[in-house]
């Protein structure tokens, strides 16, 4: 089925409830859909909560859940008389008033033409009972339906009869959805300090809300923070540096610089917070922020002891770790295909999914390809040793065959080369930018892989090639959307029917 946008919403708007019934009518039933037969892809933010949840639950820091919404008492709390310019930052929260529904004359006619006669004071009592609170407002329809005894499309006909739920205005609250986790620790450390053994350490992996003015490539209204607290009666900022080092060394930063920031955070100790800066490629980049909370924030939340803060922008980590421009086409790939790639960054990208680690590994490498090469147009039935020798005490042997007679032993696309033209990836053009890798190079990689890792004997083989990951080759996330994003192909297909048996013994 394709569904008929034009006409379903031009219908829609002409009759709502009759539409919304016919429509439904269209929809394919008593169908079975499979599911594709492979794992799916992960999102990288995802993929880093994972990473990082491992990484704070190894180093015996307890998760926890924060507040999400919180009074904007709370910031007044942290920063004092900077509390007026943080919450502009914030984004207030507002509700819709219970609007009194009156059921004038008029009203009452209109209702006869939809459900018949009906008991004017039952309907009154719903919608007091609505405005009391006693009925939630994703329950009002069914209410109606239930108590009326009539079809959901005209209990919705009958709401949609009163102006007074359309003309609702909503009204601002005090309360905020966080913009920094800080701000709701000070209530999990509040009642934390006198139910756990010191040292207390906890750490958050959640959403932020930020009322920036734009969103661009560095900045996103809603994003991660990776925070975490230690609060203990000898806590220090010197001790808390200690423990982000191990944390960012096992997220695979080995340097680590902190820098004091020039203008401290009123909820931090004067001169107590600090920015964290890790070296990547060659580059330093502010990848976190830590400090000691001020005595005064959490005076005022009743907290007695020391409490170290560090907290991590969590899309930032990604975007250095996997090497980002754009925060949008990280986090919305979806949506966004901001970074532009050439055909050079292209090819680079281009990447071996399993290789070899041990020398023996890449020196089968090399044999299966002399061997593929100096007999690539021998015919069939043909089978030639490539590699013969021994791993781990298994006595091993590795053949390339080929048994139907009158073929030859590799198929034409077996040494193809492969390219970048145009933002297009192509296999044997004379032209291009080269990514270095042909089709026997990639196959050779899979196979001394597998070597290394089976234990017992078995058989490899290529037929037609249709994706790069049929020859072991892959290219990230982000440069396959935006390859398809431009209307670029990623067109490789060839023959080339490359047959191994691995022989193991001992």
């Amino acid at each position: 089925m394709k569904i008929d946008i034009k006409n379903i919403k031009e219908e829609s708007k002409r009759d709502f409830e009759k539409t919304w019934i016919e429509t439904a009518r269209l929809l394919p039933k008593n169908t079975e859909v499979v599911i594709r037969k492979r794992r799916g892809e992960e999102h990288p933010v995802r993929r880093m909560v994972e990473e990082l949840r491992e990484i704070f639950l190894e180093k015996g820091f307890d998760e926890i859940e924060n507040f999400t919404i919180l009074s904007e008492e709370d910031v007044y709390k942290q920063y004092g008389s900077e509390a007026a310019v943080i919450l502009d930052r914030a984004f207030y929260l507002a509700k819709l008033p219970r609007p009194d529904v009156g059921m004038s004359n008029v009203r009452v006619t209109q209702i006869k033409q939809i459900i018949g006669e009906f008991d004017k004071n039952k309907i009154q009592g719903i919608f007091r009972r609505y405005k009391k609170g006693e009925i939630e407002s994703d329950d009002l329809t069914e209410e109606l339906v239930s108590e009326l005894n009539i079809e959901t499309e005209k209990a919705t006909a009958i709401i949609d009869l009163f102006p007074e739920f359309k003309e609702l205005k909503p009204i601002a609250t005090s309360r905020t959805l966080r913009s920094h986790m800080t701000a709701t620790w000070y209530h999990t450390l509040a009642v934390s300090q006198n139910q756990k053994e010191f040292p207390i350490a906890l750490f958050s992996i959640g959403p932020r809300y930020r009322n920036e003015q734009i969103e661009d490539s560095s900045h996103l209204r809603v994003h991660h923070s990776v925070s975490a607290v230690i609060m203990d009666p000898n806590m220090s900022l010197d001790a808390g540096r200690k423990v982000v080092k191990e944390i960012v060394r096992d997220l695979g930063f080995e340097q680590v610089k902190y820098e004091r920031k020039k203008a401290t955070s009123k909820y931090y100790a004067a001169n107590q917070e600090e920015e964290v800066f890790a070296k990547h490629k060659g580059q330093w980049f502010e990848i976190g922020d830590i400090g000691m909370y001020s005595p005064i924030s959490l005076a005022n939340f009743e907290i007695e002891y020391p409490v170290f803060n560090a907290g991590f922008g969590l899309e930032r980590l990604v975007m250095v770790l996997e090497c980002y421009d754009d925060i949008r086409s990280l986090v919305y790939p979806q949506f966004y295909t901001i970074e532009e790639f050439s055909d050079e960054a292209i090819a680079k990208a281009i990447y071996i999914i399993d290789k070899p680690e041990t020398s023996i590994g890449k020196d089968i490498v090399e044999a299966i390809k002399k061997t593929a090469e100096k007999h690539r147009d021998e015919i069939a039935p043909a089978e030639f040793i490539a590699w013969e020798g021994k791993i781990n005490n298994k006595e091993i042997k590795i053949k390339i065959i080929e048994l139907e007679k009158g073929k030859k032993l590799i198929g034409p696309a077996g040494f193809n080369n492969i390219a970048v033209k145009n933002k297009n990836i192509v296999s044997g053009e004379e032209a291009g930018t080269k990514t270095g890798f042909d089709y026997m190079t990639a196959i050779a990689n899979k196979v001394a892989h597998e070597v290394e890792n089976k234990h017992e004997s078995f058989e490899y083989k290529v037929k037609m090639v249709r994706s790069l990951g049929d020859i072991n080759l892959d290219i990230p996330k982000r440069v396959r959307n935006y390859i398809k994003a431009n209307h670029k192909k990623l067109d490789i297909r060839g023959p080339v029917f490359i047959s191994f048996k691995v022989n193991m013994e001992g």
